[in-house]
Protein backbone atom coordinates (compact mmCIF):
# COMPACT_ATOMS: atom_id res chain seq x y z
CA UNK A 1 0.00 0.00 0.00
CA UNK A 2 2.82 2.57 0.47
CA UNK A 3 4.06 1.77 -2.89
CA UNK A 4 1.23 2.34 -4.18
CA UNK A 5 0.69 5.66 -2.54
CA UNK A 6 4.42 6.50 -3.13
CA UNK A 7 3.58 6.25 -6.79
CA UNK A 8 0.36 8.15 -6.56
CA UNK A 9 2.63 11.02 -4.91
CA UNK A 10 4.85 10.83 -7.54
CA UNK A 11 2.47 11.31 -9.94
CA UNK A 12 1.64 14.47 -8.28
CA UNK A 13 5.44 16.07 -8.40
CA UNK A 14 6.38 15.00 -5.20
CA UNK A 15 9.67 13.47 -4.35
CA UNK A 16 9.19 10.66 -2.29
CA UNK A 17 10.78 8.63 -0.27
CA UNK A 18 8.66 5.30 1.72
CA UNK A 19 10.68 4.41 4.59
CA UNK A 20 9.57 1.12 6.67
CA UNK A 21 9.80 2.40 10.12
CA UNK A 22 11.88 -0.90 10.69
CA UNK A 23 14.59 0.45 9.20
CA UNK A 24 16.92 4.02 10.23
CA UNK A 25 14.38 6.86 9.48
CA UNK A 26 15.70 10.04 7.57
CA UNK A 27 15.86 13.40 9.13
CA UNK A 28 12.39 14.50 8.51
CA UNK A 29 13.34 17.93 8.50
CA UNK A 30 13.85 17.68 4.43
CA UNK A 31 9.57 16.67 3.90
CA UNK A 32 7.12 18.73 3.39
CA UNK A 33 4.71 15.90 4.14
CA UNK A 34 5.07 12.53 6.13
CA UNK A 35 2.54 10.37 5.64
CA UNK A 36 2.45 7.50 8.64
CA UNK A 37 0.31 4.40 7.95
CA UNK A 38 -0.20 0.95 9.56
CA UNK A 39 -1.41 -2.10 9.15
CA UNK A 40 -3.81 -3.06 11.98
CA UNK A 41 -2.47 -6.14 14.32
CA UNK A 42 -4.23 -7.32 17.32
CA UNK A 43 -6.11 -4.14 17.46
CA UNK A 44 -3.73 -1.64 17.22
CA UNK A 45 -0.94 -0.04 14.86
CA UNK A 46 2.36 -2.04 14.69
CA UNK A 47 4.84 -1.11 17.01
CA UNK A 48 7.87 0.09 15.30
CA UNK A 49 5.00 2.42 13.67
CA UNK A 50 3.82 3.35 17.20
CA UNK A 51 7.41 3.79 17.93
CA UNK A 52 8.49 6.01 15.00
CA UNK A 53 5.55 8.49 16.30
CA UNK A 54 6.36 8.33 19.65
CA UNK A 55 10.51 9.29 18.83
CA UNK A 56 9.43 11.88 16.17
CA UNK A 57 6.06 13.36 17.45
CA UNK A 58 7.90 16.91 18.17
CA UNK A 59 8.88 17.32 14.77
CA UNK A 60 5.66 15.82 13.11
CA UNK A 61 3.57 18.87 15.20
CA UNK A 62 5.13 21.02 13.00
CA UNK A 63 4.66 19.34 9.58
CA UNK A 64 1.82 18.39 7.30
CA UNK A 65 1.10 14.82 7.85
CA UNK A 66 -1.84 12.24 6.94
CA UNK A 67 -2.16 9.20 8.65
CA UNK A 68 -3.79 5.82 7.36
CA UNK A 69 -4.28 2.26 8.40
CA UNK A 70 -5.22 -0.77 6.75
CA UNK A 71 -7.73 -3.19 8.79
CA UNK A 72 -10.70 -5.61 8.08
CA UNK A 73 -12.40 -3.22 10.06
CA UNK A 74 -12.78 -0.85 6.95
CA UNK A 75 -14.84 -3.35 5.64
CA UNK A 76 -17.59 -3.26 8.07
CA UNK A 77 -21.04 -2.47 6.09
CA UNK A 78 -22.06 -1.32 9.93
CA UNK A 79 -21.46 2.45 10.26
CA UNK A 80 -21.27 2.54 13.87
CA UNK A 81 -18.90 -0.21 14.12
CA UNK A 82 -16.65 1.26 11.09
CA UNK A 83 -17.09 4.73 12.54
CA UNK A 84 -15.50 3.80 16.20
CA UNK A 85 -12.63 1.58 14.72
CA UNK A 86 -12.03 4.88 12.35
CA UNK A 87 -11.65 7.29 15.18
CA UNK A 88 -9.84 5.00 17.52
CA UNK A 89 -7.45 3.94 14.98
CA UNK A 90 -6.55 7.27 13.19
CA UNK A 91 -8.19 10.36 15.42
CA UNK A 92 -7.36 8.87 18.71
CA UNK A 93 -3.72 8.01 17.20
CA UNK A 94 -3.49 11.46 16.28
CA UNK A 95 -5.05 12.75 19.19
CA UNK A 96 -2.25 10.66 21.75
CA UNK A 97 0.81 12.14 19.44
CA UNK A 98 -0.53 15.43 19.49
CA UNK A 99 -1.00 15.52 15.33
CA UNK A 100 -3.14 17.39 13.48
CA UNK A 101 -3.31 15.52 10.28
CA UNK A 102 -4.44 17.26 7.25
CA UNK A 103 -5.95 13.43 5.82
CA UNK A 104 -6.78 10.38 7.02
CA UNK A 105 -7.11 7.15 4.95
CA UNK A 106 -9.02 4.17 6.59
CA UNK A 107 -8.92 1.21 3.93
CA UNK A 108 -9.25 -2.43 3.43
CA UNK A 109 -7.30 -4.75 4.62
CA UNK A 110 -4.92 -7.99 3.66
CA UNK A 111 -5.30 -11.11 5.63
CA UNK A 112 -3.70 -14.85 4.44
CA UNK A 113 -4.71 -16.84 6.48
CA UNK A 114 -2.17 -19.25 5.63
CA UNK A 115 0.71 -17.36 6.77
CA UNK A 116 1.59 -16.04 10.48
CA UNK A 117 0.45 -13.02 11.71
CA UNK A 118 2.05 -13.01 15.23
CA UNK A 119 1.25 -15.22 18.03
CA UNK A 120 -1.56 -13.20 19.30
CA UNK A 121 -3.68 -12.53 16.30
CA UNK A 122 -2.97 -16.33 15.29
CA UNK A 123 -4.36 -17.34 18.61
CA UNK A 124 -7.53 -15.11 17.87
CA UNK A 125 -8.11 -16.40 14.36
CA UNK A 126 -7.67 -20.32 15.68
CA UNK A 127 -10.50 -19.11 18.74
CA UNK A 128 -12.42 -17.43 16.47
CA UNK A 129 -12.62 -19.57 13.26
CA UNK A 130 -16.19 -20.21 13.12
CA UNK A 131 -17.48 -17.10 13.70
CA UNK A 132 -15.20 -15.95 10.85
CA UNK A 133 -16.62 -17.98 8.72
CA UNK A 134 -20.17 -16.91 9.78
CA UNK A 135 -19.57 -13.87 8.93
CA UNK A 136 -18.43 -14.34 5.78
CA UNK A 137 -14.64 -14.49 6.17
CA UNK A 138 -13.42 -18.11 4.59
CA UNK A 139 -10.14 -18.91 6.79
CA UNK A 140 -9.09 -21.07 3.90
CA UNK A 141 -8.73 -18.13 1.25
CA UNK A 142 -6.40 -14.89 1.14
CA UNK A 143 -8.76 -12.04 2.49
CA UNK A 144 -8.04 -8.59 0.31
CA UNK A 145 -10.52 -6.12 0.26
CA UNK A 146 -7.78 -3.40 -0.36
CA UNK A 147 -9.62 -0.42 -2.90
CA UNK A 148 -6.73 0.53 -4.80
CA UNK A 149 -9.22 3.02 -6.80
CA UNK A 150 -10.34 4.52 -3.15
CA UNK A 151 -6.16 4.48 -2.24
CA UNK A 152 -5.42 6.12 -4.98
CA UNK A 153 -8.17 9.20 -4.93
CA UNK A 154 -7.45 9.51 -1.57
CA UNK A 155 -3.55 9.84 -2.26
CA UNK A 156 -4.45 12.26 -4.74
CA UNK A 157 -6.52 14.55 -2.47
CA UNK A 158 -4.37 13.96 0.23
CA UNK A 159 -1.68 16.08 -2.30
CA UNK A 160 -3.88 18.62 -2.78
CA UNK A 161 -4.62 19.32 0.49
CA UNK A 162 -0.85 19.66 1.15
CA UNK A 163 -0.16 21.96 -1.42
CA UNK A 164 -3.17 24.36 -0.25
CA UNK A 165 -2.17 24.52 3.19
Amino acid sequence: MAQKIGSVLAEEHYNVDIVNAKEKLPDLAVYDLVIVGSGIRADKWTNETLTFLEKNAKQLKDKKTALFVSCQMADRPEKEVYGKAKNQYLEETALRYGLQPISYGFFGGFMDFSQSHGLIVDIMIRVNRKSLRKNGLDTRKVHDTRNWSTITSWTRQTAKLAKQK
